[in-house]
């Protein structure tokens, strides 16, 4: 058969057909050589990628500007060309060029040429996708018959996408360790866009904490308990490891980290199951994986095989694998939500079938909306045996109109798609119990060390820690059951919380008052740590760089954040220039910009031009100033515009609304230098006379990552 349609629906050569450094800029030429068929007058050609790429768009209009495309053909036909994102179904659907045929039509051997980046008249060329990809597919489809029905030709061409050379390094260390036992260190060369790649030449460690250290290659063993973090130096590049607490004899509880939530090929991402969860393993280090495949797309071949690939890859004390998938309906049918088994050979309950109509319907699926799928899991699975982690995806969790109060619950406030902490406070407000995860939900084929790219999703992705006491499926199952478990934008920060004598997660009754004893060790240093009951803050505790005499400081810190609204068109674009009148830009840094196609753009003595995209997230901009209480200070965005006069610019932040779902400017003084990587917080608070209040911990590092606990619930 795939003779057949090789026969029929023609050929396909690509040149060059060689490997391509992720983000760098081509030219390639696609040739269509057209079959017994032929192409029908109004018939079309397709050329498209996965869902997840994030090459740059083509266009036809401008030969000197990036992505210009053109296209020919020694046919009796016209052509006419245009890029057409969702032109084709899914998961070939993100980047489409839609080949038109008119006046004419293509007989058997003809040929349709197509030059992606085409340089001759000063393009650089087109810019590739951004993540790496051991066979990246140009797929082309062909709709001879002007029916409206392409069909994928029998042999697209297929080539490696690898990383590009090393701009930093990344050091990860296990996050507990016990005096005299050497624990081993990972070190790894990233590129811009944070693919990981080799590291030129041998890799020097070294120790910044309390007590004394013994390195031994990759190995380092600890002297004395306390906390501190790991240097690694190499080829030039220098970093910093996470924050590692040594402890004298090994605590109750272990720290480990994890991603519970992305894609492969198996549904809408890339890359294999098999190379989703090495580089779970072998390059992010996660501690434990789940793959959470679309319901609607998982046939029952390919659960038996996802399940049979978990089931291959898990190993109790090295690498914690759950089976599970995404029950994927329409927000108002209740959102996405992630299902985590404990075992593999349990059912999936799909919401839907609509990209498997082959697979027939039965008394298991579909289910739909939410509180029929709520029932019939209960049904069906144990419900020790089955987690649901509300999410916000394409589609967002509606966890005020569905929620199971007999289930597991976990929220996942951070993804790829953006930072929902709204979706926590909007389960508290139900009086809902919850844990906190964060993942990835990245479909670029790397989980536990996601990017955002170039593309569709806005940051990078977060991590989850649970507080387990070993290493094993059982171990991090009942953490996650528990709620023991935290979870932040990517960074491994350590955060321990114990409120009301319970660690948190922890349901409370019958106290008198509530003890609040919080603190966190970070990973860069500290701007803030917070205690919140329901959506009040309630206390915070900054490092004293913040307190009153920064009002002296020539250092200004704009952050800007927050979407535009909880459904798919959330992303803000916030691009635009920062100015000041009378005051000179002696400095200027980015802050918390994800994506290496984001940033700062130009500077010059009185302007700073920039590009930024939040989708919950935080942007900002560093300004160092000649003198920064003379003058104004002009923020001028695609979102809005604001007039700030710096001597009125004081100790306290101003923060200024731009409506959307939390979009905000705060503009602060900031401390010339912050170096605290430690603070604790303790405060008392009485519980509610009825009913419970949620206490939960968040914690903020100077270069915008976060940390949320899950919350302890207190009944007086």
């Amino acid at each position: 058969m795939k003779q057949q349609w090789r026969e029929r629906l023609g050929t396909v050569a690509l040149e060059p057909c060689a490997s391509v450094v992720a983000g760098s800029y081509q030219q390639w030429t696609l040739t269509l050589t057209v079959g017994s068929y032929g192409i029908d007058e109004r018939g079309t050609i397709k050329i498209a990628q996965r869902f997840a790429c994030d090459m740059q768009p083509a266009q036809f209009s401008d030969p000197a500007a990036p992505a210009y495309c053109t296209v020919q053909t020694n046919g009796a036909a016209k052509l006419a060309p245009r890029f057409a994102p969702k032109g084709h179904e899914r998961p070939w659907m993100r980047w489409c060029v839609v080949i038109d045929v008119y006046d004419g039509f293509l007989a058997p051997g003809d040929t349709v040429t197509v030059v992606l980046g085409e340089r001759c008249g000063g393009s650089p060329g087109i810019r590739a996708q951004t993540f790496i990809e051991s066979a990246h597919e140009l797929r082309v489809f062909v709709d001879p018959t002007n029916a409206s029905v392409a069909r994928a030709v029998a042999d697209s061409p297929k080539f490696p996408i690898v990383a590009g050379e090393a701009a930093g390094l990344v050091c990860i260390a296990p996050s507990q360790a016990v005096v005299g036992e050497a624990v081993e260190v990972f070190v790894k060369g990233q590129d811009r866009w944070g693919n990981p790649t080799a590291v030129a030449g041998p890799v020097e460690l070294g120790w910044e904490g309390e007590g004394e250290v013994v390195v031994a290659g990759r190995r380092v063993s600890f002297c004395a308990p306390g906390t501190g973090r790991l240097s690694a130096a190499a080829g030039g590049l220098r970093c910093y490891s996470n924050p590692v607490a040594v402890f004298a004899t090994a605590p109750q509880w272990h720290r480990y980290w994890g991603d519970l939530h992305a894609q492969s090929d198996a549904t809408v991402g890339v890359g294999t199951e098999e190379e989703y969860f090495t580089f779970a393993r072998d390059w992010a280090k996660v501690d434990f994986a789940s793959h959470q495949g679309n319901d609607f797309q998982i046939d029952d071949e390919d659960w038996e095989r996802l399940n049979e690939t978990v089931r291959a890859f898990h190993r109790d004390g090295e690498f914690v694998v759950f089976p599970g998938y995404e029950w994927s309906a329409n927000s108002p049918a209740g959102g996405d939500r992630n299902v985590f088994y404990f075992a593999e050979g349990l059912p999936i309950v799909r919401n839907s079938h609509w990209q498997i109509p082959h697979v027939p319907e039965d008394a298991v699926s579909p289910a739909h909306p939410a509180d029929v799928f709520f029932a019939r899991l209960a049904r069906l699975v144990p419900r020790d045996n089955a987690i649901i982690g509300s999410h916000v995806g394409g589609r967002w969790a509606d966890v005020k109109a569905y929620f199971d109060p007999e289930a597991h619950n976990l929220v996942e406030i951070v993804s790829c798609w953006g930072v929902f902490e709204w979706m926590l406070f909007d389960a508290l407000d139900c009086g809902h119990v919850v844990g906190v995860i964060c993942n990835s939900d990245g479909h670029k084929g790397r989980p536990g060390a996601e990017g955002p790219g170039a593309g569709e999703f806005g940051i990078a992705g977060g991590l989850t820690c649970a507080l387990a006491g070993e290493l094993s499926r059982t171990g991090v199952w009942e953490a996650l059951c528990s709620r023991r478990c935290y979870g932040t934008t990517g960074a491994r920060i350590l955060l321990d919380v114990q409120i009301a004598g319970a660690p948190m997660g922890a349901v409370v009754t019958k106290v008198d008052s509530v003890d609040i004893r919080a603190r966190v060790v970070g990973a860069a240093p500290l701007e803030v740590l917070q205690v919140y009951r329901g959506r009040a803050l309630l206390a915070a505790v900054q490092p004293p760089e913040f307190g009153r005499d920064v009002v002296h400081s020539n250092r200004l810190r704009l952050m800007w954040s927050g979407s535009r609204m909880r459904g798919r068109g959330r992303r803000v674009d916030w691009s635009g220039v920062i100015r000041t009148i009378e005051a000179t830009i002696l400095e200027a840094t980015p802050v918390g910009f994800d994506s290496a196609a984001d940033g700062i753009t130009a500077t010059e003595p009185q302007t700073v031009a920039f590009q930024s995209q939040t989708t919950g997230d935080c942007d900002g901009i560093e300004l160092v100033l000649d003198d920064g209480r003379v003058g104004r200070l002009l923020f001028d965005s695609a979102a809005g515009t604001t007039e700030i006069d710096l001597a009125g610019l004081g100790h306290e932040p101003l923060r200024f609304d731009y409506g959307g779902l939390d979009m905000q400017l705060v503009v602060q003084r900031y401390p010339e230098r912050v170096e605290a990587l430690e603070l604790t917080l303790e405060a008392v608070d009485q519980p509610p006379g009825e009913g419970q209040a949620a206490y939960f911990v968040k914690a903020i590092q100077c270069d915008g990552q976060m940390a949320w606990s899950s919350p302890v619930y207190v009944s007086g």
